[in-house]
């Protein structure tokens, strides 16, 4: 288990879930920082961070309940855990709560009972008596909730003087994580592993997983005779989506552009998707617009205005498909795809493609890792990845 250093949890400055502004800014933490400015209204002891109590094999039939409110690819990513859930409590009945957005990834999950959002009347739930509570997310929205769960065993995080706190030392790790920039950039572990960790489960490659309903295969068959791909033996989807939180989350143009010229030109056989969530439309309409000079026959241009039911089954029909670190990473791993992630400001390390797959990253700079929001540097980790060794990955797939 990770001992926690030094902190000074009772500091103005200091949340609990992200990193102070002193560590984002010069990458300094507690034990030799001069911003420490103690916050008077804290009353209440932060306590000590005792061991994870051990789950009981011999405690029959389980009720759990999982908090897991946003985004919604780290909710997806989350069910990996469930495995290991029901491998543990066979006869368990598995509550959810998160945001309402999150639905499509979670409905139909075969080992999920019940899903609760946000901003149903939960009442009933707080009542309730639980055997396992876990809270896998440090915000205080999710840790405020875990504090009103009642249960026989908690893993994860809840709140002290209102600011969140590992539950037991199985969390600490990944609470360091999470306040401190430097310790993020050292980890090796994916997050898979980090979270059963936390659980006190074995990690034996689960996945995170998407149920393909019936309904779905339906609503996907029509979207091939609709875009017209039944006449190409392969299709590999490009998604340009990755968000604005993070300016190069996403690769650049010119890669993008690049990328679908090349495997358009290589693969004639193969029908070639690009498509975008709405936060990107405007970087998408740019691309499509270099895209259809072109005008290749294999080239399809799917949008940025599709629900997340129909993007999940988009992804479906695909063979192969790069992505950034975003919500389509997540839903492809999910649904078994061969996925090729471009990765820059966040951890390349925490991602898992399970072996269909690979994880593309800048081997020319060496502050990958960094989760700043913009980035100054005229070369970057995303300008620094050449669209031929992107393109050489699908090889091996069609």
């Amino acid at each position: 288990m990770t001992k926690l250093p030094f902190i000074h949890f009772d500091c103005k400055y200091f949340y609990g879930d992200r990193p102070c502004k002193p560590n984002k800014e010069f990458g300094i933490f507690c034990d030799n920082c001069n911003f420490y400015n103690k916050d008077n209204n804290i009353t209440e002891e932060f306590r000590e961070i005792p061991p994870p109590s051990m789950h009981d094999d011999s405690a029959g039939y389980t009720k759990i309940v999982i908090i897991k409110l946003e985004a919604v690819g780290d909710v997806l990513r989350t069910t990996s855990i469930l495995p290991g859930l029901k491998e543990k409590y066979p006869d368990s009945n598995v509550t959810w709560i998160t945001k309402e957005r999150s639905f499509e990834v979670l409905k139909d999950h075969e080992l999920i009972d019940e899903i609760y959002f946000t901003t149903d009347e939960l009442s009933h739930v707080f009542g309730n008596e639980f055997d396992v509570a876990i809270n896998l997310d440090s915000s205080p929205e999710s840790c405020t909730i875990m504090n009103l769960i009642t249960s026989k065993l908690y893993y994860g995080y809840t709140l002290i003087n209102k600011k969140p706190y590992p539950v037991n030392t199985a969390a600490n790790e990944w609470y360091l994580m999470g306040v401190n920039d430097n310790v993020k950039k050292q980890n090796k572990k994916t997050y898979h592993r980090i979270i059963h960790e936390i659980c006190m489960l074995p990690y034996e490659n689960s996945e995170p997983y998407i149920n393909l309903t019936p309904e779905r295969y339906k609503r996907a068959a029509e979207i091939k005779r609709t875009l017209g791909l039944e006449n190409f033996s392969n299709f590999i989807l490009i998604n340009l989506g990755g968000g604005t939180r993070w300016q190069y989350k996403k690769w650049n143009r010119e890669g993008y552009i690049e990328l679908a010229e090349i495997l358009s030109s290589k693969y004639p056989g193969s029908a070639v998707g690009v498509i975008a969530g709405e936060e990107d439309i405007e970087f998408y309409n740019s691309i499509e617009a270099e895209l259809k000079i072109l005008n290749r026959a294999n080239l399809f241009f799917i949008g940025t205005g599709n629900s997340l039911e129909d993007f999940i089954c988009i992804v479906s029909l695909a063979a192969g498909v790069f992505t950034s670190d975003s919500l389509c990473f997540h839903i492809s791993t999910a649904l078994g795809k061969f996925t090729v992630v471009v990765v820059g400001p966040t951890s390349n390390t925490e991602l898992d493609v399970f072996g269909n797959g690979n994880i593309l990253f800048s081997d020319k700079l060496d502050c990958l890792c960094c989760y700043l929001n913009t980035c100054p540097k005229e070369i970057n980790c995303m300008n620094t990845i050449s669209a031929e060794r992107a393109a050489a990955f699908f090889d091996k797939l069609i």
